[in-house]
This record gives C-alpha cells, sequence and structure tokens, in this order.
C-alpha cells in the first residue's frame, strides 16, 4: 500500500470509545501548548467513531474516520481507556488499524491501557514496555515477549514510549517535545503549564517526584516555585528570603521543617535533577550542563553529585548511554 507523506511535524490521535480523560487531556494540552510557540505542529484526531460519550453528559464530536492509507505521522498517541468504556465491536478494529498503521509513525505513544492497545496490535514484543501499575500482569499476558516494567513512569523502546499513565502522560509528551522540537521549547511549555520540573522516565511510578513540596506552606511554595522557574540564577539565602517574605534565619528553620532538608540542599537536589536530564536528552558537555542549570563550572556539579548521587556524572551518563543504546 502506498505511504502518504505528511509534512511534518503531525500528530495523529486515535480516539476510542471508553477513553481516559486525563490520559488525552494531559498530553494534548502539552501540544496545544507548544502549538502556539511553533505554529507548525499540527494535530488530527480520527477514529471508528464520529462522537465519543465522555464525561457524564459531555460527548466529543468532530472525530475524523480512521485514515486508509498509512501515513507518516512524527507521532501516533493511544491514550488508554477505561476497560468497562471499551466497545466490543469496534475494539477489534481499532486493534488491526494499529497493527497496520502505526508501524510507519516516526513514535507511537502508548498512554496507560493504551499499552495494552499497542501490545494486542503485536507492536510490543521483543521491546521494554510499562503501562499503569495495575495493568502490568495483564500487559506481560498479552506481549509475553515484551520486557515489562513497573518501575518507571515512561519507557522509550525504540519508537515506541509507553506511560504508565494518568499524570505521567504529560512527562510523557514532554519528553517527546523534547527530542522532537528541542529542549527549549519543552521548558517553555512546562514554565506555562506550572510544572515545577519535567520527571524522566526513570522514576519509579509510585514514588513522588515532588520531593520537599507535601507541605502547605504558601510562602514556602512560592519560593520552591521560584527556584524551580529560576534554576540558573545566582541564588543567595538573601535572595530566597525575600522570595518567601521571611526573614533568613526563620526561612532557614520554616524550610527544614516543612520540606525535610534546606533551601541549599533543595535547589542543589533541583539543579542536578535538571543536568541528569540534559546529560540523558542531550550531548552537551558537562560544562555546558553545569553552567545552564546554574552550578557554574563542572567542578561545582561533580561536587554537588558526590553528596546526593554514588559514582560519577560520567559513569552515569555512560550507563544511559547503553542503555538507550540497548533499547
Amino acid at each position: 500500500m502506498p505511504l502518504e507523506t505528511v509534512p511534518s511535524p503531525t500528530v495523529g490521535v486515535l480516539m476510542l470509545p471508553g477513553q481516559v480523560p486525563l490520559d488525552l487531556v494531559g498530553p494534548l494540552q502539552v501540544l496545544h501548548s507548544a502549538q502556539r510557540m511553533h505554529e507548525d505542529l499540527r494535530i488530527r484526531y480520527f477514529g471508528p467513531c464520529e462522537t465519543l460519550d465522555w464525561l457524564g453528559p459531555l460527548a466529543l464530536s468532530g472525530i475524523e474516520p480512521l485514515p486508509r492509507t498509512p501515513q507518516a505521522w512524527d507521532l501516533l498517541l493511544v491514550p488508554g481507556q477505561y476497560r468497562q468504556g471499551i466497545d466490543p465491536s469496534r475494539q477489534p478494529l481499532a486493534v488491526e488499524w494499529g497493527r497496520e498503521h502505526a508501524p510507519v509513525a516516526g513514535t507511537v505513544m502508548g498512554i496507560c491501557s493504551g499499552s495494552l492497545l499497542l501490545a494486542e496490535a503485536g507492536l510490543l514484543e521483543g521491546r521494554r514496555a510499562t503501562t499503569h501499575h495495575t495493568l502490568l500482569s495483564r500487559l506481560k499476558a498479552l506481549a509475553p515477549g515484551a520486557r515489562v516494567q513497573g518501575d518507571c513512569i515512561f519507557i522509550e523502546d525504540g519508537p515506541i514510549l509507553t506511560s504508565a499513565g494518568i499524570s505521567t502522560g504529560i512527562d510523557t509528551m514532554l519528553h517527546w517535545l523534547t527530542r522532537r522540537l528541542g529542549h527549549r521549547l519543552t521548558l517553555a511549555v512546562a514554565r506555562e503549564m506550572v510544572l515545577y520540573l519535567r520527571r524522566s522516565g526513570h522514576e519509579p511510578q509510585l514514588s513522588g517526584w515532588l520531593e520537599g513540596r507535601n507541605h502547605v506552606d504558601e510562602r514556602i511554595h512560592r519560593l520552591q516555585d521560584a527556584l524551580c522557574v529560576r534554576l540558573g540564577a545566582a541564588w543567595s539565602m538573601a535572595d530566597m528570603a525575600r522570595e518567601a517574605v521571611m526573614s533568613e534565619r526563620h526561612l532557614r528553620r520554616r524550610f527544614v521543617a516543612v520540606a525535610g532538608m534546606s533551601p541549599h540542599d533543595y535547589l542543589m537536589r533541583l539543579r542536578l535533577q535538571l543536568a541528569r536530564q540534559l546529560m540523558e536528552e542531550t550531548p552537551w558537555s558537562l560544562a555546558r550542563i553545569a553552567g545552564e542549570v546554574g552550578f557554574g563550572d563542572d567542578r561545582q556539579l561533580r561536587r554537588a553529585w558526590r553528596r546526593f548521587e554514588s559514582g560519577s556524572p560520567h559513569a552515569w551518563r555512560a550507563c544511559r548511554s547503553s542503555e538507550s543504546g540497548s533499547a
């Protein structure tokens, strides 16, 4: 069958009965934010039904028919479905369509139980994959040849991205956006969406990414937000105290009490997290990364690494590169 060329970057969204709202809306919010900053990004919605029941009396309409000709999407997005909402008369059609059409997409992204549909279509055999932690056994049964992992929020293996679902669909889409359109655009999108920092795919599904944020102190949250947005700034304790609108002495005591660490250690952890992401997602030198995240030079980055991490930045990066190469 001839392949229709689609101008890039173009995203196709597979719309199916029983769709989980946040599996769809979370990744789409990332795309729509990016769309306002990158006018060439186009999104199309298609499926076996023209309309979908969605949230109570709300319905989704304007859905295109499933394309008959395989199209070279930059990204094919498959959101998850509630099991009780799946239409058994239409699901086999979606699986067969995916089996034929998904292989020509640049990237196929299964969010939550969307990974199960990819498994039914035979797209996960021999690949690493994940899904929601309650669906891991089902994924293993549907794709016995896949290497199913439950200790991460998303996995990229070749052209296939699978996600633990719900809020992690946002992280997965930000990851793809970085790969496709670059770190600067993705950071701008994250800031617009008021995301503290993007999670990489290596965080366990059930662990808290927002370390030190499980409190209700508005002033400390305001300072933490500011630190996340301006990681590269030369933050002094006086600067932090002004941002939190409290004295330096009170800030030190209050921050430790509610966040479990000092303001300086919190800042170092944030900078190290962004440094790890840049080490994984860019070919930049350690010196450039150190400057980008606010360490100043690679010596300060290495010093902070020794405090909070094991091994060395070089060894960590080499290990991640090895894992990606064997995927």
